[in-house]
């Protein structure tokens, strides 16, 4: 799902937490000072109440430069507006919001807006969509099937999309199954966070379930992996790109010929695995190879 909502330059972040605590242990000095030598003068009332206001302006900046918003903060509401969707979950939901700022947070500091979009995708993916029904988590397995169909023949844009995901207007050799798979998200998304507010649980999945199906994924029931798929889906993203689309492609075979309700499971635990994704590193990759068909500002 294309949420490349970061489009403002930013050249600067605020200061570390470590060089903000720091400058106010500089202040702090500077403040005992300046009481010591009002205090060793006349000491009288007009002296003690500057120096007890200079105290309470010190505190109150140093209080604000150590746990007030920084720029990306303070501009991320007004970027995520630019996507209407994104930007009205956030608003109903505070802890996805924070979910979503702290991600992208970390991720811009990394590899910039680019790596920031990838890590929202991402969250939306990991904290919204896998709430969505069977019905409309098995529509996106379906929908990326033909996708990756489309991009068989062309190992760079598939392991690009595998990794990075498409958008409708970066993948002109996949048209139109690019857009169906857009919508098939986009759908997940409404109907996932509908049913997230409605209070619907999930318990998300530990490590050895994770593994589980990505084995029993890897062994069929329609296709089974060969020794090389695995091993180019085992190396991620220093992998063969033709092994590694030609295996995302009998996965999602095989993800197809399960039983409805075993296979939105499966893709749910997938999807809760993305989480785990390094967007700085994935987008890195991705950005340096040419030809993909993947564009990064």
């Amino acid at each position: 799902m294309p949420f490349a909502i970061y489009t403002k330059d930013v050249s600067r972040i605020a200061l570390s937490v470590t060089e903000r605590r720091g400058w106010i242990v500089i202040q702090q000095r500077e403040i005992v000072s300046v009481v010591a030598a009002w205090t060793d003068g006349s000491m009288n009332r007009r002296g003690l109440f500057l120096a007890l206001g200079a105290v309470s302006v010190a505190a109150w900046l140093a209080y604000g430069f150590l746990f007030g918003p920084n720029e990306f903060e303070a501009t991320f509401d007004d970027n995520l507006a630019r996507f209407p969707l994104a930007a009205s979950m956030a608003s109903q939901d505070p802890n996805l919001r924070e979910i979503f700022l702290r991600r992208t947070q970390a991720a811009f500091g990394r590899g910039g807006w680019v790596a920031a979009n990838k890590a929202l995708r991402i969250s939306l993916a990991a904290e919204v969509e896998v709430y969505a029904d069977d019905e409309h988590i098995n529509a996106i397995t379906r929908a990326e099937l033909a996708l990756l169909r489309d991009l068989e023949n062309k190992p760079l844009a598939c392991r690009a999309f595998l990794f990075a995901g498409g958008m409708a207007d970066e993948l002109p050799q996949a048209k139109p199954d690019d857009q169906l798979a857009w919508f098939a998200h986009q759908a997940a998304l409404q109907n996932g966070f509908e049913r997230r507010l409605s209070g619907v649980g999930w318990t998300r999945p530990n490590e050895k379930e994770t593994a589980d199906v990505m084995r029993l994924l890897a062994r069929g029931p329609i296709a089974a992996l060969t020794p090389a798929e695995l091993t180019a889906t085992a190396d991620y993203l220093d992998g063969d790109p033709d092994l590694a689309c030609s295996a995302a492609i009998k996965e999602a075979r095989n993800l197809t010929a399960m039983d409805a309700a075993d296979a939105a499971r499966v893709r749910r635990i997938l999807m809760a695995n993305s989480a785990r994704i390094d967007a700085a590193e994935v987008m890195s990759k991705i950005c340096a190879e040419p030809n993909n068909g993947w564009s990064c500002p």
